[in-house]
């Protein structure tokens, strides 16, 4: 399996997918336009296997906008051929381990089971700070991290992604 960032070309196609899952009453071209405004503080990556794109996700970078060290990771799909195959998990692990660290937190909103992501450590923030009834906002962060962030008087969540 190769880890690597998408292609230029490869966009379309990922796009593709995508509306497919998420399209929201869009036409595919407000969804590319809508999507591709994430590409100015993001990076597409996606796990290919013998030549195929097997999933794909993007890791945002917050940290200009929200503070020090917060990132996202969107998008994240699995084409239906290809899902239960640990693909999406070792994708995310990748993605996390480009920025993880003691200071970093970074945010997911989840439209599937949560607790997909709560096996890779994910928390899924406490209802009063959840934005969306139905994709829960889970956070990935050191437990020192996470008591600070509950202390907190200001609570940085994006909005979705």
């Amino acid at each position: 399996m190769i880890f690597r960032k998408a292609k230029e070309d490869e966009k379309n196609l990922l796009f593709k997918q995508g509306y497919t899952e998420w399209s929201k009453n869009r036409s595919f071209t407000q969804y590319c336009l809508d999507n591709s405004q994430e590409d100015a503080y993001g990076t597409r990556y996606v796990l290919e296997e013998k030549g195929e794109i097997v999933s794909s996700a993007i890791l945002l970078d917050f940290q200009a906008s929200l503070g020090e060290k917060i990132f996202g990771i969107g998008s994240v799909l699995t084409p239906p051929h290809c899902r239960g195959k640990g693909y999406a998990r070792k994708l995310l692990k990748n993605c996390i381990d480009l920025v993880f660290d003691e200071q970093s937190m970074i945010f997911l909103y989840s439209d599937i089971d949560p607790g997909f992501y709560e096996k890779l450590k994910f928390r899924l923030l406490p209802a009063p700070l959840q934005k969306y009834e139905k994709s829960p906002c889970l956070v990935l962060c050191h437990h020192q991290v996470w008591q600070e962030f509950l202390r907190s008087k200001e609570k940085t969540v994006p909005n979705y992604f």
